[in-house]
């Protein structure tokens, strides 16, 4: 008498009840899971992103907004500071390396960021194939960007201003791809990276007093502007476009089809110093010391404020964390449910099956063999229970990682496994063998001729 055939075949003849405590168990344990694996590759994201940076010195404003705008790319920046009045940081002799970013374009919705090659060491990123940049328009990629557009070396791209959906294009001035990074893991591998010259050449007069500034505005208020603007300079723009017209006609008679190369040693000379800007300055300490004097230092600088990543990202976890105890705590009542919902229908079958049990007695069956066979019907719905909730969770998982990279550009993914998954699978087969049990003694104690008679 094959005990695990006669468990199996219990279980399919309830399909309704059996069904029903499957998708409870399954539904807890794959909020558990999506949950778990959400938490976990966050963690990883803001561990290899972090790139051991202990200050960011950025515009004013909220200091949370600031780190995971330039440090984790996911936000938008909270201004411009000017490069110049940054030497305090740059010379700060406690300071081992203080690295500028400028953000404000994009390539379709990929940041370029614009910094120097230590920004590339901070990340241990390495070149898979060319070089990084040297001068002026040249672009080092990330991996992800060039699988995902098909860049390749001599390449090249207009960047957009914005950092969603771009707002002007410079197609006048195309960078140059020179380099594709290997995959690392972090955020080089989804963004575009140039020179500070770059920007501050793109950048230079383009409605602003100071060479180089490019404040983030929204589509409509582009628009907007532009509307305006078309409206009072309407002869200048015809002489825009004479003068455009005369280009063209230039370069057809020399036979060029692409814009004349750009002096950018001569635009450079031209943006002074002084008025050059950049997004913020990611600060990596000689010393700890150096927490107790910078922040102050640069908080005390007009328009500057200096925040601290380890503190931010704990008191942004702090802010979620009753979120996450919150769906913890629906996934275990539903788990409760569960393991009630499966204990109320082995014992009602428990009762239309008294007969047959008591039959199976007769037949040479031990009560040890009936224990077992009604522990196994809770063990078999607890693993299968177990799976289709793994099977769900990771392919839910999968799925909600293709918005998740379309959305913020990071990868996450539903084909990892954490070791929580063995622990999970331990705590389903005891609610099965639990909610198991009584039914089990039950039949146990079946009164062989007290229920023949009864028949």
């Amino acid at each position: 008498m094959n005990v695990l055939k006669i468990s199996w075949k219990n279980i399919l003849y309830r399909p309704l009840s059996s069904g029903l405590s499957l998708l409870l168990l399954a539904s807890g344990i794959t909020i558990i899971l999506i949950t778990l694996l959400t938490a976990h590759q966050i963690n990883e994201k803001f561990k290899n992103n972090s790139g051991g940076v202990d200050l960011v010195i950025a515009a004013e404003g909220s200091r949370l907004q600031s780190v995971l705008c330039n440090l984790y790319q996911v936000d938008k920046p909270t201004g411009n500071i000017n490069y110049a009045r940054t030497g305090f940081a740059r010379m700060h002799p406690m300071v081992e390396k203080a690295i500028p970013i400028s953000i404000g374009d994009n390539y379709k919705s990929y940041r370029i960021l614009a910094t120097t090659h230590d920004y590339v060491s901070l990340y241990g990123g390495k070149v898979s194939k060319g070089k990084l940049w040297d001068s002026p328009m040249e672009a080092t990629i990330g991996s992800e960007v060039a699988s995902k557009f098909n860049l390749q070396l001599g390449d090249e791209f207009a960047g957009g201003h914005g950092l969603g959906e771009s707002i002007e294009e410079h197609e006048d001035q195309k960078y140059t791809v020179v380099g594709i990074l290997d995959k690392s893991n972090t955020v080089l591998d989804n963004l575009l990276l140039t020179s500070l010259e770059s920007v501050w050449i793109l950048h230079a007069g383009h409605d602003h007093d100071s060479g180089g500034s490019f404040d983030l505005v929204s589509k409509e208020e582009h628009d907007a502007k532009l509307k305006e603007k078309q409206g009072h300079n309407h002869e200048e723009e015809q002489h825009h476009k004479e003068e455009k017209n005369h280009h063209e006609h230039h370069h057809h008679k020399h036979g060029h089809n692409n814009h004349e190369p750009k002096d950018y040693d001569a635009i450079l000379k031209e943006i002074d110093f002084k008025t050059r800007e950049i997004t913020a300055m990611l600060i990596q300490y000689k010393t700890t010391r150096a927490r107790f004097t910078l922040p102050g230092i640069a908080n005390n600088t007009n328009g500057m404020m200096a925040a601290e990543p380890a503190i931010e990202i704990q008191q942004l976890f702090e802010l979620i964390e009753p979120a996450i105890n919150i769906i913890g705590l629906m996934a275990i009542v539903i788990v409760i449910i569960a393991a009630v919902s499966m204990f109320i229908a082995m014992l009602n079958s428990l009762k239309d099956r008294q007969y047959e049990i008591a039959i199976m007695r007769t037949m040479g069956a031990s009560t040890t063999k009936v224990f077992t066979m009604i522990l196994l019907e809770g063990f078999l719905l607890s693993v299968l229970g177990y799976l289709l909730g793994i099977g769900i969770s990771h392919l839910g998982m999968e799925i909600f990682s293709n918005y998740l990279s379309e959305t913020y550009h990071y990868d996450f993914t539903g084909w990892i496994w954490l070791k929580e998954e063995g622990l999970i699978l331990i705590g389903a087969i005891i609610i099965g063998i639990i909610s198991a049990l009584y039914p089990a003694i039950k039949a146990y104690r079946t009164d062989i001729s007290k229920t023949l008679s009864n028949k």
